[in-house]
């Protein structure tokens, strides 16, 4: 009974949020290093409109941790939205550094 109350609580899944977006910023830290050095090789236009995505990336998800540091939420359901697009970012983030340390 105690252990349903925990797991329905709303600040188990705003942790969540603040613990994935934090993973999504590691992440981030670890591509834009990889890309930089592609892009003083090649000079791509591709290369540095990636670099300035990941970087656009990278202030949303500082911002999520601020607000969800900040904010306490009174619900699970105000919390699930953003936990469900950040997993999904870190799927997506995580391919890209699979790919680019293949490299």
């Amino acid at each position: 009974m105690i252990f349903q109350a925990v797991l329905i609580s709303p600040h188990i899944f705003q942790f969540a949020v603040i613990v994935t977006s934090v993973a999504n910023i590691i992440c981030i830290t670890m591509i834009i290093p990889i890309y930089w050095g592609q892009y003083r090789e090649v000079k791509s236009k591709f290369t540095i409109s990636l670099i300035l995505l990941f970087l656009m990336v990278l202030l949303q998800n500082l911002l999520f941790t601020a607000y969800f540091l900040s904010y306490l939420s009174k619900s699970c359901t105000g919390t699930m939205g953003p936990l469900l697009f950040l997993g999904c970012e870190f799927i997506v983030l995580t391919l890209f550094l699979k790919v680019s340390e293949d490299e």
